[in-house]
């Protein structure tokens, strides 16, 4: 997918895009267990930054770590 299609890619898209890559990354396989999922509450938060030097999307959910300032990060 190149910058252009991306751009297009609305958030049921860009989400679905984004797990399929991280599926991919991981070897194709990701085990996601019941305990695991019923511990996500609406207080846990999740960033995405896009880093233009390196072109990645960064996701974090360490706020304290969080690339606030980065002045190459798009927040």
């Amino acid at each position: 997918m190149n910058s252009e299609k991306r751009g297009l890619l609305d958030d049921k898209e860009m989400l679905f895009t984004l797990l399929t890559a991280f599926v991919k990354k991981s070897g194709g396989k990701i085990k996601i267990s019941e305990d695991e999922m019923d511990s996500v509450t609406t207080q846990d938060m999740m960033m995405m930054y896009y880093d233009q030097n390196n072109k990645e999307i960064i996701l974090s959910t360490n706020l304290l770590n969080a690339p606030f300032v980065e002045k190459d990060i798009v927040h």
